[in-house]
């Protein structure tokens, strides 16, 4: 008969999870061995593996876990029935305050999700597919006269540009909090989707031929 789990053992594996992730991010995940995470959690490595079967395993738990909650924290926010411009506004501050405290997780969606075996990887990629998309349908529901199916998805790569790396120079103690921080993005964003001058919030080059000739 298998031995019951303890009361605190998913606290445990939570914590080792944080704790690895940001060893991956301080070392790199090649370099951090399941006996340097044992020491950084201040346990032994046989305690380590009573939790996760190999230093793979805990990383992708680490991610898999990081895809889902910024899933969840996107369709959240999309599923409170707000008009649609501030449905995109909680959509950015969300994932703005999201990203003040998942630093370490961040970068290792960035930098170690290639150390996963394919059908691991694939399983994180289709999930940060389903975040983005998320995303695009909100542009284009805020704003349908410049964000489209055939440019959305480069409208929201952009847009995540500018708020995916807050946390390697958006201070917290600074003169802009993550607040006012999205409220800047937001403000920069309506003012230019509303003004749709670029050519490419206009259309499609073939598009705008037809525009011209017709």
């Amino acid at each position: 008969m298998a031995r019951p789990k303890a009361a605190d053992y998913d606290d445990h594996r939570g914590r080792i999870q944080r704790i690895a992730v940001e060893e991956f991010a301080r070392i790199g995940y090649p370099s951090a061995s399941m006996a340097n995470l044992a020491q950084a959690c201040g346990t032994s490595k046989a305690a380590l593996y009573h939790y996760f079967a190999s230093k793979e395993a805990l990383l992708h738990e680490a991610l898999d876990g990081y895809t889902q909650r910024l899933k969840r924290l996107v369709e959240s926010e999309c599923a409170r029935g707000l008009a649609p411009r501030e449905e995109l506004a909680a959509v950015v501050h969300a994932l703005v305050a999201e990203y003040r405290t998942s630093q370490a997780y961040h970068a290792a969606l960035l930098n170690d999700v290639k150390f996963l075996d394919t059908k691991q990887r694939d399983q994180i990629r289709a999930q940060e597919r389903d975040v983005v998309d998320a995303i695009a349908r909100s542009l284009e529901r805020a704003y349908p006269q410049a964000v489209t199916r055939t440019n959305r998805s480069v409208v929201t790569m952009a847009l995540l540009g500018m708020i995916n790396f807050t946390f390697a120079w958006l201070r917290p103690d600074g003169p802009v909090s993550h607040d006012q921080f999205a409220d800047l993005v937001l403000d920069l964003w309506s003012q230019g989707l509303g003004g749709a001058q670029s050519p490419l919030l206009e259309g499609t080059a073939s598009e705008q031929a037809v525009r011209v000739q017709g």
